[in-house]
């Protein structure tokens, strides 16, 4: 299994990147990401008002899977996320959704431990771990790592989790993917503007759909036993009419039923959730049981 250190990352998705790392369709790898921080904060002495912005949300890549061409679907398994002992958490005046009651920066460590993270000696919650950026080359412009496109990038969906499966369209020969940006815990909404920050290890497989019958055009997950369209606009109600109307539309490319039915199993049996509110682009998701496709086992893509 190759093994890539987090000492090469990207600051943006862009079609210049040249790749640290090539695997074949199917290979697994074993991928280092470092903390959101890029590491500059170690100690409650360390505020995030004085560390380097231009190298926040780090993600390790562009990896380069052979064969893919623009038109492809890029398929990544998360198979495991081994955290760091570390985690840490910020508060910034003016910032997020409490910015405007909170008069100064501060710093928490958050120790990682016995499968919990940790406020203090009394106080734990389970680990639950996750990946905040993740994406592929967008093939026309850079886009930041902290900002969110089509390709993906700073998504903080609560499903791209272990046991994950994340379809992508590839936009770029190779399609540079690049990921970052875990979390030890982070609820729905990340209404401070950050989860529990922490580095990880993650062992993924990549693979490809060459010529697929759907190109979803945004990310599409599929995890325990629902997908999900992850969608993203300048306000909250634009993000989940995204979402909303790209699960729509997958359900009629699977199945075929008519938009009124569709309407009615998303209204009936869909879950509309908040991934994040604290970027200039918000992302929400639809969460749909896979029993409403008609091989419910199968891969959603295709």
């Amino acid at each position: 299994m190759q093994e890539i250190k987090r000492t090469d990352v990207i600051f943006q998705f862009g079609p210049n990147n040249p790749p640290i790392a090539t695997v074949r369709p199917g290979e697994t790898v074993s991928v280092e990401t470092d903390d959101c921080f890029r590491s500059q904060i170690r100690s409650e002495k360390d505020l995030v008002t004085q560390i380097d912005f231009s190298e926040v949300n780090p993600a390790t890549g562009p990896i380069a899977v052979k064969g893919a061409e623009p038109g492809d679907v890029l398929v990544v398994d998360i198979r495991r996320i081994e955290l760091g002992s570390t985690g840490f958490m910020v508060a910034i005046p003016g910032e997020g959704a409490f910015g405007e009651r909170l008069q100064e920066s501060v710093t928490r460590v958050i120790p990682v431990k016995d499968g919990r993270f940790w406020f203090g000696d009394e106080l734990s919650f389970p680990v639950h771990p996750m990946i905040g950026v993740i994406g592929v080359s967008p093939g026309d412009r850079e886009v930041p790592c902290g900002e969110i496109g089509d390709h993906g990038g700073n998504l903080d969906a609560k499903v791209i989790r272990p046991g994950a499966r994340v379809y992508f369209h590839v936009r770029q020969e190779g399609a540079m993917f690049a990921l970052g940006d875990a979390h030890a815990g982070m609820g729905d909404g990340e209404s401070l503007i950050c989860g529990v920050e922490i580095p990880a290890r993650v062992e993924l497989t990549l693979d490809l759909i060459k010529h697929p019958s759907i190109v979803p055009p945004r990310p599409v997950v599929d995890v325990d036993g629902l997908f999900v369209t992850i969608g993203l606009g300048p306000t909250l109600d634009e993000a989940a009419s995204c979402a909303l109307n790209d699960m729509m539309d997958l359900i009629h490319w699977k199945t075929g039923r008519a938009l009124d039915e569709i309407s009615m199993l998303i209204s009936a049996v869909g879950d509309l959730k908040v991934c994040q509110i604290v970027d200039p682009q918000k992302t929400a998701r639809v969460e749909m049981p896979k029993s409403v496709l008609p091989e419910p086992s199968l891969p959603v893509l295709p």
